[in-house]
């Protein structure tokens, strides 16, 4: 059993709370499995009965009958009638039902209901939660397999672990293909017949080429700023697609909404305001990015950068891309300012750390300027340098943690080191 411990609290210490329990994430990344085998043990492991626990798979064909309105509601309280008995209620992508919100709304009223519910499309989107239920539901937004999840259930040779999620990602159903060709038949199959094929019934247009060229070359400059302007642009000089901004940025929404790229904004670390354009955008799975760009990776920083992010989302911490503005000596030795970026700011809380991703220790004449960002930083937060070789980790004399990627990666307690 893969483990998924973040997630599964999350629903320990929303257990038999009145708000409806939403799970959304990428279509595939184990929202079911979380709920219909991880969570469903947990519960039988405490006591409860098989009968008290009701887990209805609504994308399941035989199930299309209980997806007309009022169907559904009908099914559960016929077989949960027991109006003295505790039920757990799980219903699998509640969004294919008609009228869903007010049938799970009207289910919600039953007291000894403990509902939980899983959707992954643009009518389940965490903009739209709190208008949809009212304030009666709570999210739990589950993410694809991140390295310290995938490491454990890896059957191969622990040593190359590391380098097998960087190309084939975290995707649960990966697990159940043992080539290199099946992996990549199957990520290819799932962008192609599933996320791009739902972002354009999501936003309904009929630019498939378009949108396919667009998501393409956003996988291409993952980590790279970019905004639907500078997109548009490329399309057009790049691939002779002619396309305007505006239509870039829809594309972009629906990728945002399907859950397949998270926007990443900058953050002015002195001044404590946000830029709106450009921003960065991380894929939440490294391998379905890939599979888009052939295997190509050009700048592993950025492939390594994308797995911190999705590492640090899985987390739960807040994640942003930082910038410091400061005096610095240009090649004349005279003094300029510049905008030196930090790869990550890192919150949670009171807690503040600050990321920066290298490929080496710096040494020699190098030394200062690979520090620059970070000495920059004001305050006395956490600063770390996550280094792309095996080390031990250490703290250098300007207090910068230094530490490998596998073992930030793969301890939990790594930013505190």
């Amino acid at each position: 059993m893969i483990n998924r411990d973040y997630y599964l609290n999350q629903l320990i210490e929303r257990k038999h709370s009145s708000k409806i329990k939403i799970v959304t994430g990428l279509r595939r990344s184990g929202k079911s499995y979380l709920l219909g085998v991880i969570f469903k043990q947990h519960l039988i492991e405490n006591g409860v009965k098989e009968e008290q626990i009701i887990n209805v798979e609504l994308d399941d064909e035989k199930n299309d009958s209980l997806l007309e309105k009022g169907k559904l509601r009908e099914y559960i309280e016929k077989i949960a009638r027991d109006e003295n008995k505790q039920y757990y209620i799980i219903l699998d992508e509640i969004q294919l039902v008609e009228d869903f919100v007010r049938a799970v709304n009207s289910l919600n009223k039953h007291k000894n209901y403990d509902l939980y519910v899983t959707g992954s499309n643009s009518k389940f989107l965490s903009k739209d939660i709190n208008d949809e239920f009212k304030d009666r539901g709570t999210e739990i937004n589950v993410r694809p397999l991140s390295f310290s999840e995938y490491y454990p259930a890896f059957k191969g040779d622990k040593r190359f672990a590391l380098q097998e999620y960087l190309r084939f990602g975290g995707m649960p159903g990966l697990f159940e293909e043992n080539t290199e060709q099946s992996k990549i038949k199957y990520l290819d199959n799932l962008m192609k017949k599933v996320y791009v094929d739902d972002i354009r019934k999501n936003i309904n247009t009929a630019l498939i080429d378009e949108l396919s060229a667009t998501v393409d070359a956003l996988c291409s400059v993952t980590g790279n700023l970019t905004n639907p302007l500078n997109m548009a642009n490329y399309l057009m000089s790049e691939k002779q697609i002619k396309i305007d901004n505006e239509t870039v940025a829809k594309f972009f929404e629906g990728m945002k909404d399907a859950f397949l790229f998270d926007e990443v904004k900058r953050y002015n670390i002195k001044g404590m305001t946000y830029l709106n354009t450009p921003s960065k955008y991380y894929c939440q799975d490294i391998g379905l990015r890939n599979v888009r760009i052939n295997f190509r990776e050009p700048n592993e920083g950025f492939l390594i950068e994308n797995a911190i992010y999705n590492e640090l989302k899985t987390r739960g911490y807040l994640v942003d891309v930082g910038f410091v503005e400061t005096k610095v000596k240009n090649k004349l030795g005279k003094w300029v300012y510049a905008q030196l970026e930090v790869d990550f700011i890192v919150r949670r809380g009171s807690k503040e750390y600050y990321v920066q991703v290298m490929d080496e220790v710096p040494a020699g004449k190098h030394l200062n300027n690979e520090y620059d960002s970070l000495l920059a930083v004001p305050g006395s937060f956490k600063k770390i340098v996550v280094i792309n070789k095996p080390l031990l980790s250490y703290t250098n004399k300007d207090g910068i943690l230094i530490i490998s990627l596998e073992e930030f990666l793969l301890n939990q307690n790594s930013l505190d080191l």
